[in-house]
């Protein structure tokens, strides 16, 4: 791929962009500021770029991403070449600060309010969504799988709703899998539905966020990763257990009085983080190292401070099932549904008609 074809490309995804693209890690001239924005290109920042400054944008705990082993400790030893780290969210500068003693400036999760924002008063059916991505193993699908596996036996009448991936889940319970949807319809998606489950490993997805921002509550683990960025009462954080991330979603499901306290801490929560202050913050970081304007590094704590909620909730009989490697399930990849999501949901609201006239009950 040329340097014009990596333009084109660019310029497609994001809009016009003035820079000069070049293909490759051989970088030639002086600056006044180099970022690199992986770990496997903070060694070549560090070392064969001349700036003034350096910074690494650091998006994740990347070591994550692997096994014990060597691509884990060379993605650590990323964080110690001296770069300036700047990070998506509070806990991954609380992290590298804790770790590596670092100085990190973070900027915060945000939500576009354009796309994100509620359009129903409530739901317009009892349902949870789940976002599942097998080819992410830090998204945790198969805890996820177990978790709605307890919720499905608990809570029959309840629609699940699964997306984010062109992989069909194949679970053994009746669920509905849209695929890949547009940021558009994933606001449609979350104003229909009660509940919204994402989990997190690492650093948080942005969808809690957006979830958030359409007046969906959330639910994802508790833990270091998602105390620091995660609000109470927006969201329910739980034991990192299916039986707990299952009793969470229920507790919500059951209790109108906690969904409307979690609905409206949400929306209040998210009209105070408007995608343009991550711009803005941003912005004002970079141009802080390139004015050479020092700036103290903020100090973090949690926004969430409650306990993990904890649940003692059986998994149905015959649901023990082996562990699907990831690289399995993704090998698969059957094409997206060619249905779109108004069309996805009311087939699945017309099977679940016919389900009640059938059984007598719903």
């Amino acid at each position: 791929m040329t340097g014009n074809e990596l333009r084109e490309m660019v310029q497609d995804s994001f809009g016009p962009c003035p820079a000069e693209i070049h293909r490759g890690y051989e970088v030639e001239g002086k600056f006044d500021l180099a970022v690199a924005t992986a770990w496997w290109t903070a060694k070549i920042v560090a070392d064969h770029v001349q700036a003034r400054h350096k910074l690494y944008f650091v998006q994740d705990y990347e070591a994550c991403f692997y096994p014990m082993g060597d691509e884990f400790i060379l993605a650590e030893n990323s964080y110690c070449y001296g770069l300036h780290p700047l990070t998506i969210g509070r806990w991954l500068s609380h992290r590298l600060g804790k770790r590596f003693g670092s100085t990190a400036r973070f900027f915060d999760f945000t939500a576009d309010n354009d796309i994100y924002h509620p359009v129903n008063p409530v739901p317009d059916e009892q349902a949870v969504c789940f976002v599942f991505q097998p080819e992410k193993p830090r998204r945790c699908p198969v805890i996820g799988r177990d978790a709605l596996k307890i919720i499905r036996s608990h809570c029959p009448e309840v629609t699940i709703y699964t997306y984010g991936s062109p992989v069909e889940p194949g679970f053994d319970f009746e669920h509905t899998h849209l695929g890949i949807l547009s940021t558009r319809e994933c606001n449609q998606l979350y104003n229909r539905c009660t509940v919204g489950l994402c989990l997190s490993s690492s650093n948080p997805s942005r969808i809690p966020f957006e979830m958030m921002a359409a007046g969906l509550p959330a639910v994802d683990f508790h833990g270091e990763n998602t105390i620091y960025d995660l609000p109470e009462p927006g969201v329910l954080l739980a034991e990192r257990t299916p039986s707990s991330v299952a009793g969470a979603v229920i507790k919500i499901l059951n209790s109108p009085d906690l969904r409307a306290k979690m609905r409206q801490g949400g929306l209040d929560f998210m009209r105070k983080r408007p995608a343009e202050l991550e711009f803005k913050q941003c912005a004002n970081i970079i141009e802080s190292f390139a004015d050479n304007v020092s700036q103290p590094n903020e100090p973090v704590s949690p926004l969430y401070r409650s306990p993990p909620f904890h649940a003692d909730l059986p998994m149905p009989p015959d649901s023990a099932r082996a562990v699907m490697p990831t690289s399995t399930v993704a090998a698969k990849n059957p094409e997206p549904p060619t249905m779109t999501l108004r069309e996805r949901m009311i087939d699945n609201r017309i099977t679940r008609v016919l389900k009640v006239m059938w059984q007598g009950h719903y």
